[in-house]
């Protein structure tokens, strides 16, 4: 990866969308470059060097169990 990518207004708008939330448009500068920074290690991170553990833990409610 030779330069960080970087959020364009779309996706910015897309994720604002998505969670359900209502942001000014002369806000979204700022907001896009909070994000910007704040995903710069995320996506510096090489998952596939990440040792995953398995199996994978999954989740079931108990035989009988009621839910109300």
């Amino acid at each position: 990866m030779d330069k960080p990518l970087e959020l364009t207004l779309e996706e910015l708008r897309e994720r604002i969308q998505a969670a359900g939330i209502t942001i000014p448009d002369h806000r979204l500068g700022m907001v896009r470059k909070l994000l910007n920074d704040a995903l710069v290690h995320v996506r510096a991170l090489d998952s596939r060097t990440i040792k995953t553990v398995e199996p994978a833990v999954t989740f079931a409610p108990a035989r009988g169990a009621r839910h109300e």
